[in-house]
């Protein structure tokens, strides 16, 4: 935020001084947002809209040193809006980087779940019901619960999604998103980045198994290549 404010603090000075400065504003502020772009780390995170904003940025200063101002402008332009563009897929890139290391998170907990449940079965064998009920932590208080939403990420789809164990952990299942998003899902094998699912948590046992047959039946996601559709 406080980037942008700094932007417009820099177009309403130069656009103020411009009967002044030798240097179009255009050209300045275009420089100003190419430096933006470099600090969010889009040379190396959106490497080809940065490398278009800085062409466009190297066009347009050459046509302004050489006199040709009004032929710059468009150029310079350019240069602005392709520095904006590879500033946010810069942000983009971060954020998504930031949701595989919760993802990551999210697995491990998992797995200490796991063995907490595994520790005290042991237990079951040792102390007789009363004194384990004494000592049991419960598993509904900070456990993990899974979330009945699902933003889908670049190269997912249905399949890999119900196999995640955050959602299912069996990609048979996917025909149980697909039912409860249809409003936004016309063709299972057609979602988008940024898609927010609907993932059903309240499902009969009779209910899995449907949607397995379905799945089976369908042959869609064949090429996946799982048997069971089980997440190892």
């Amino acid at each position: 935020m406080l980037r942008y404010l700094s932007i417009i603090s820099i177009f309403a000075t130069l656009l103020l001084g411009a009967c002044s400065s030798h240097v179009p504003p255009e050209l300045e502020i275009a420089e100003a947002s190419i430096t933006n772009a470099y600090l969010s780390g889009a040379a190396r995170m959106a490497p080809d809209q940065y490398q278009a904003a800085q062409l466009a940025l190297d066009k347009g200063r050459k046509l302004s040193d050489s006199g040709k101002k009004t032929e710059a402008q468009p150029a310079l332009l350019d240069a602005i809006i392709k520095s904006h563009a590879a500033e946010i897929e810069a942000y983009r890139y971060q954020l998504e980087a930031t949701e595989e290391q919760l993802d990551s998170a999210e697995e491990y907990i998992l797995r200490l779940e796991k063995q907490r449940s595994i520790y005290f079965e042991a237990l079951s064998n040792i102390y007789d019901e009363q004194k384990l009920s004494e000592i049991k932590i419960s598993s509904t208080g900070n456990g993990y619960k899974p979330s009945s939403n699902y933003r889908v990420r670049r190269g997912e789809n249905l399949f890999a999604i119900a196999a995640r164990r955050k959602v299912y952990g069996d990609a048979l299942l996917w025909p149980l998103i697909y039912k409860a998003n249809r409003d936004q899902i016309k063709d299972p094998q057609q979602i988008y980045p940024g898609q927010v699912l609907t993932i059903p948590r309240d499902i009969t046992e009779e209910e899995k198994e449907e949607a397995r047959v379905t799945a089976r039946e369908s042959k869609i996601f064949q090429q996946s290549g799982q048997s069971n559709g089980k997440k190892q």
